[in-house]
Order: C-alpha cells, then sequence, then structure tokens
C-alpha cells in the first residue's frame, strides 16, 4: 500500500510503499482511511522533539481519522497503526460513526482541535453555564474552536486574543464578544485586558500562547479586583515555554494556574469524551456550526502538507 512514511526523526513524511497491516484479534478491523489531520502532536513527534515517540521507524503517520467500513458506513477512530495510508487498523469498540452532513475532512480535523478546546474546557476548566472565558490565541484552529465551543457549554461571554486582525474580526462572527488585538505595546495590551475584565469578569482563562502574552495577563490581573475566583489552564506554548511569573500573583489573587494535556488526563479521559461527548459535537458540526479553517492535500503531497502553515488534512 501506499503510506506517509517516517524513515528518520527530524525529516519530513514521504509517500512510500509500506506493507499492508494485518488483523491480528477479533477487535481490529481493517479498513480504508479517507482523511487525517496532521497535528502539532504529530509535527512534534516526526522532529524528536516529544516526549512520546515511534518503535520502531519506520512508522506511517496519523494517529487517528475517518475511514470507510466495507459496508459503506464511515467512522472516525484512533489508529492502531498509522491512519495516512490506504489500509489502517482501528479498533471495532471504540468508534464513532459519522453523521450524513459531516464531511470526512471536517471530521477528521474536529478531534484534535476539541482535544485542546472543550477537553480543556470541561475535564480542566469544569465549565458551566454563565462562566465568561478568555482564549489566549484564539486565532488558531484549536483557539477558535475554544471560543465557539465555550459558548456552546453556555459562556455568558468570550473574550478572544490574537494578533491576526482578520481571524479576530471572524471570531466576532462565530462566538468572541470581545477581541483584543495583541500587537501593539505591553502598556496598550494590560490596558486592554483590564478594560475587557471591567466589561466581562472573566473567571476562566484558556491560553495557547503562554511566553510574554501570558505574563502581560498576569501584570493585568496584578491591577485588577477579581470578582471571583479565576481558574487559568494552560495549553500550549507557541508564544514560549517560559514566563517570569512574580509569586505576589499567586498569593495576593484568588488564581488557580493548571494545565491541560496529554499528561494531565486520567488515561481513560480521552476515550470516555470520544464515546460520550464526540457523537453529539459531530452532529452540531453537521448542522452547520464549527467553523475550522483548513488546508486539504492528497496524501502523495504529504510533504508539501507537513510544512504548510495552519491546519492541513490528507486525504487518501
Amino acid at each position: 500500500m501506499k503510506a506517509a512514511v517516517l524513515n528518520a526523526y527530524g525529516k519530513v513524511p514521504e509517500y512510500q510503499d509500506f506493507p499492508d497491516p494485518k488483523v491480528t484479534n477479533d477487535n481490529q478491523l481493517l479498513v480504508s482511511p479517507k482523511a487525517s489531520s496532521i497535528k502539532q502532536l504529530d509535527i512534534s513527534k516526526a522532529a524528536g522533539k516529544h516526549y512520546t515517540n515511534f518503535d520502531p521507524l519506520p512508522a506511517v503517520m496519523g494517529m487517528d481519522g475517518v475511514s470507510e467500513l466495507d459496508d459503506g458506513t464511515r467512522v472516525y477512530a484512533m489508529g492502531i497503526t498509522g491512519m495516512m495510508a490506504e489500509k489502517a487498523l482501528i479498533d471495532s469498540r471504540k468508534m464513532v460513526k459519522l453523521p450524513a452532513g459531516l464531511d470526512n475532512v471536517r471530521a477528521a480535523a474536529l478531534p484534535n482541535a476539541l482535544m485542546g478546546s472543550d477537553v480543556a474546557l470541561i475535564e480542566r476548566g469544569h465549565i458551566k453555564q454563565g462562566d465568561i472565558v478568555l482564549v489566549n490565541g484564539a486565532t488558531g484552529a484549536t483557539g477558535m474552536m475554544a471560543v465557539q465551543l465555550a459558548k456552546f457549554h453556555g459562556a455568558a461571554k468570550v473574550i478572544a486574543t490574537g494578533r491576526n486582525a482578520q481571524s479576530l474580526d471572524k471570531l466576532k462572527t462565530v462566538g468572541a464578544d470581545i477581541t483584543i488585538q495583541i500587537n501593539g505595546t505591553d502598556d496598550q495590551i494590560v490596558k486592554q485586558i483590564i478594560a475587557a475584565y471591567d466589561e466581562a469578569p472573566f473567571n476562566l482563562v484558556v491560553d495557547y500562547l503562554w511566553g510574554h502574552p501570558a505574563e502581560l495577563i498576569f501584570k493585568a490581573l496584578r491591577k485588577i479586583k477579581l470578582q471571583k475566583h479565576l481558574k487559568y489552564i494552560s495549553v500550549g506554548g507557541m508564544a514560549g515555554s517560559d514566563i517570569t511569573l512574580p509569586s505576589q500573583v499567586l498569593r495576593s489573587k484568588d488564581v488557580e494556574l493548571i494545565g491541560s494535556g496529554i499528561g494531565s488526563f486520567a488515561p481513560d479521559v480521552f476515550p470516555t469524551y470520544l464515546k460520550t461527548q464526540l457523537p453529539s459535537i459531530f452532529d452540531y458540526a453537521a448542522d452547520g456550526h464549527l467553523y475550522i479553517n483548513l488546508q486539504v492535500f492528497p496524501l502523495d503531497q504529504v510533504a508539501k502538507a507537513w510544512e504548510a502553515s495552519g491546519r492541513s488534512v490528507i486525504t487518501m
């Protein structure tokens, strides 16, 4: 079969021949993948920069995706083998049927965006009706999804930060009530955060940037009289992996600082989410909700897709 194959860490996956996967037990299904998204986790693992790795190499890329069963049923599932291939193995007990109105490409892209947004909101943020959410770094695909899912879960208001003015304008049409462009001076950004809190006193922060933008949020929080407990969830570090955080912020404010990622969840959290929550999200998306900006590439262009900006989906 043809597949997207990683032959060495630090290299781009290549379109090449690879042995067909073999079914080894009754719970495995041999399927024909139709779409699989390239995730930041995939990129980090392929670069050899993630704390997990492939064993052994060469390995087929694509940890999950949309497949078609022998009877024509379309399902989303995690792959037992890599999903960026003409054939793959999935677990028959852990697949989600796709509604008719949801296309393969969006269905393949949504779960990863949900892992970094909806799972963070539910499992780490315990989001509830009436919460006010600030999404720091909302112009990326996952941040944009967090804005939309916060409203889906009943957030009273959502504040979105980002550098791209066009994307911020788009966010206003899909759920953001207040937007903050973080291209100005530090003082300007801090003043905007304070003004946003005065208008909509946020109690939940979902942060995809970390780095200096996070420092500015904490600088603003030092000047704000919090009206309620504030939970700050670090999900990503696109602006830097380190910050300087004066301990006084945590001692003088009712702020809870936590992370959201693979290591912060119990092993059953994501499989349970896929089983209990994902079907309703798929239905919501099939009804025309949940905007996600995607680039689509055929399998034989995986090398080009790997180095493209934004969120890419490989189709087979």
